[in-house]
């Protein structure tokens, strides 16, 4: 099986739960490749995120690769 990594965004918001994670909709096939385009794009991704949330938006917590169930996994633990 294949296993996908997106680039994925912990984020502040004023919604609540106020942290959530937002993948970002580009896959890469390996976790190294994936966090090389973190270090090339991440400027890039945080003007992204913040346009797309407008005034929700707070701040960017973290930035890595993760799968969509870890993801999935790590929203629950926030309370999604």
């Amino acid at each position: 099986m294949i296993k996908l990594f997106f680039i994925t965004v912990l984020v502040v918001t004023t919604r609540m739960p106020a942290d959530g994670w937002l993948q970002w909709t580009r896959s890469f096939n390996d976790h190294k490749t994936c966090i090389q385009s973190v270090g090339t794009t991440y400027e890039q991704i945080s003007l992204s995120v913040r346009g797309h949330l407008g005034r929700e938006f707070i701040k960017i917590k973290e930035m890595r690769c993760l799968t969509y169930q870890e993801a999935v996994e790590l929203n629950v633990e926030l309370g999604h």
